[in-house]
């Protein structure tokens, strides 16, 4: 379905998805639904979607058992991008504004870049930076500037380990070299789900009621699914070190969702702001010959 496009377009379209995360979560908790609740039954509601999917296709099933000899390494994965993303992020939320959410969860994946140059072999070029940079530049004045922006220490806190888990997840998935599909999800929802039953047991476990369940579905099937989807996609064909800076457009994405949901109109400052982050996506986008070269090793 996505053989067609390439790392940077996949990338792209997962910023896209995860960007209704901070629109779709602060709904479900206006619904009077719990962070817990909300993490666990999005991730296992994935589970129960992708796992019926492989098991309608005999070569998705097999694919999906003979991933099996891989369980640590999916367990790894799962507790950095699914449980420490969807748990303090989700639980972030409720203690800050998105905006300041979406920016200490996004700037926390220059460890990315780091990473991937000391170890992926990825080279960190000046247009990497540059793009990376403009982004964080463009979010932090969008977060700066707009008004609603506040936040606990708790919930900056929060913030910051469920980037460093999702920035830890993009590197090590091209590290483990775990490819992409549904298959692999069905292994990292299962084992995220499992993680994430932890604090809604402590909590007290309870399904979501009335209308929280279509905010539930949306969560889903769009940035859940779908911003994994593309996400594993994007790691496997590309540098993990580009997917991180173009996936930290997020912010921008999320503040034309409250636009075209709820009416939020930015100031000249939010203006400014989204301009930079544009910058930026256009200096990690646009391609050019040799720029994708990585080490012989990590190359898929």
């Amino acid at each position: 379905m996505t053989a067609g496009l390439g790392p940077e377009v996949c990338a792209l379209v997962a910023a896209v998805l995860n960007g209704t995360i901070g629109v779709l979560t602060r709904t479900g908790l206006d619904q009077g639904a719990t962070p817990a609740m909300i993490a666990f039954w999005k991730c296992f509601g994935a589970f129960v979607v992708v796992s019926l999917l492989c098991a309608c296709r005999h070569d998705l099933g097999t694919q999906t058992v003979r991933l099996a000899r891989r369980w640590p390494q999916f367990a790894c994965l799962a507790f950095l991008g699914i449980f420490s993303l969807y748990h303090f992020e989700t639980t972030a939320f409720s203690h800050a504004s998105i905006p300041l959410v979406s920016f200490l969860t996004y700037a926390a994946g220059g460890a990315t870049l780091a990473l991937s140059g000391r170890f992926l072999g990825e080279t960190t070029t000046r247009r990497k930076t540059a793009a990376f940079l403009a982004i964080v530049l463009g979010v932090g004045v969008m977060g700066l500037f707009e008004s609603g922006i506040d936040g606990s220490t708790a919930g900056i806190a929060l913030a910051l380990a469920g980037g460093c888990g999702y920035a830890l997840f993009i590197f090590l998935a091209k590290w483990f070299r775990i490819g992409s599909g549904l298959p692999q999800l069905v292994w990292l929802f299962g084992f995220g789900s499992a993680f994430l039953s932890i604090p809604l047991l402590r909590e007290g476990f309870a399904m979501p009621s009335g209308v929280a369940w279509i905010t539930l579905c949306a969560l889903v099937l769009l940035p859940t699914i779908g911003g994994f989807y593309f996400t594993t996609r994007a790691v496997e064909s590309g540098q993990a070190s580009k997917v991180q800076i173009i996936e930290t457009s997020d912010p921008l994405f999320a503040t034309l969702f409250g636009f075209a949901l709820f009416g939020d109109r930015l100031s000249q400052e939010g203006l400014l702001g989204a301009g930079f982050i544009a910058i930026g996506l256009v200096i990690a986008v646009w391609d050019r010959p040799g720029d994708g070269a990585t080490s012989a090793r990590y190359d898929v």
